[in-house]
């Protein structure tokens, strides 16, 4: 048996980190989505705002997909499918929401 050591690492190197970025990316998407979804006076299209709350939720979908879930890192087959996985449902989804 193994044992992996993790090398301790300073709160500066944690600001640094892509993984930070994208969480805080995250907690500003969130934020853009509730604000779209409570009428506060940004769009006052009710089919566009929630069209870009869509696509705003699959964003969030690959981000953690490849920062979280390790995916940017993985083989090319791997990605593809992701990305490929957010695009489709992101359209499919969107046009029947459009649709309905």
């Amino acid at each position: 048996m193994t044992i992996r050591h993790v090398e301790a690492r300073t709160p500066t190197d944690l600001l640094k980190s892509s993984a930070t970025s994208v969480w805080l990316l995250l907690i500003v998407a969130t934020m853009v989505s509730w604000a779209l979804g409570t009428h506060h006076g940004f769009v006052n299209n009710d089919n566009l705002a929630s069209v870009v709350i869509l696509i705003v939720a699959f964003i969030k979908v690959r981000l953690i997909g490849l920062y979280f879930m390790e995916l940017k890192d993985a083989p090319i087959i791997l990605r593809a499918l992701i990305e490929a996985y957010c695009v489709i449902v992101c359209g499919i989804t969107v046009g029947i929401y459009l649709a309905g």
